[in-house]
């Protein structure tokens, strides 16, 4: 989380866009996932290991469930990522930050 904060005080609103942009493709994935394959498969995991009340849950819930889970994987991807597509960024712009 350290580095998450030194990516901020570095990039900017930059990271912030990045980070929000791997949330939002996240959260389409799970979503279309469950919504269009493995919802059924998935409740019947859920009722097996927490009871029935939690079988109940619908698609954006298990959506946001599987999406923060995903969020130490979706860090260690933002890291290096921000660093390479502002250089990018930078380079197609003509403007160079230090």
């Amino acid at each position: 989380m350290e580095k998450f904060k030194e990516l901020l005080a570095e990039y900017g609103q930059f990271a912030i866009v990045i980070h929000l942009s791997l949330y939002v493709c996240t959260f389409a994935v799970f979503f279309m996932i469950i919504q269009f394959g493995m919802k059924d498969w998935l409740l019947g995991h859920i009722e097996s290991l927490l009871g029935k009340e939690y079988a109940q849950a619908g698609t954006i819930l298990l959506t946001m469930a599987a999406t923060k889970l995903t969020q130490p994987l979706r860090l260690m991807l933002l890291i290096p990522l921000v660093p390479f597509l502002k250089n990018k960024w930078d380079e197609r712009t003509g403007t160079h930050s230090e």
